[in-house]
């Protein structure tokens, strides 16, 4: 449309401040930022969070992945804008199951790689994909509210890794939501010819 203005690279979108964001953020000072290669080397373009609800819509004001240096835990940290809502005001619930599917997937990837740069690997073959992601909604999540979503391994049992995380609001730090999540890591050439049979068979 004329005279409107084009959205923001997702780069320039990522680079935003956002005040009830950066008070949560203080927290994970001793972390490290661990989502800024995904932005800075242009692989976040097209991706659902960064770009179609971040840069192209706003519906997400914010939204940046934390992690202990050695792996074992992933935040994120995430304000929520007018355009992911489902009820009026009220953020969709999609959107709660979007990001913790996308955190819980940072935090089984970091605690495979110890904490290194999970972009050098292959992501399917190495990390495996959701087989299973289960949500349960404790209380309505509000446009405008800033939360931090906490994701860890729980347990490996071969080829499936069981993770958890939980969703709090980032100024009272009462619990939004939660969930747990089933990742499973494909069969290696060798699995497939001593006859392992696939998770992913009918």
């Amino acid at each position: 449309v004329a005279g409107e203005r084009p959205p923001p690279s997702v780069a320039d979108w990522a680079a935003r401040q956002d005040a009830g964001a950066d008070n949560a953020e203080q927290r994970f000072a001793q972390w490290k930022r661990v989502d800024e290669q995904l932005v800075e080397s242009g692989a976040a373009k097209s991706n659902a969070i960064y770009d179609a609800l971040g840069a192209q819509t706003n519906a997400l004001k914010h939204h940046r992945l934390w992690a202990k240096q050695d792996g074992s835990e992933v935040a994120c940290v995430a304000t929520f804008g007018t355009d992911c809502v489902g009820h009026p005001g009220v953020v969709h619930g999609g959107v709660t199951s979007l990001l913790f599917d996308n955190t819980l997937g940072w935090a089984n990837a970091l605690s495979i790689t110890e904490g290194g740069d999970p972009s050098s690997h292959d992501t399917v073959k190495q990390f495996g994909m959701t087989a299973n992601l289960s949500v349960n909604y404790r209380r309505p999540l509000f446009v405008g509210q800033t939360v931090v979503i906490s994701c860890s391994l729980d347990k490996v049992e071969g080829r499936k890794r069981f993770l958890k995380g939980v969703m709090k609001d980032g100024k009272t730090g009462g619990i939004v939501a939660d969930a747990t999540a089933l990742y499973v890591v494909p069969r290696t050439a060798a699995e497939k010819a001593a006859g392992v049979k696939s998770t992913w068979a009918k």
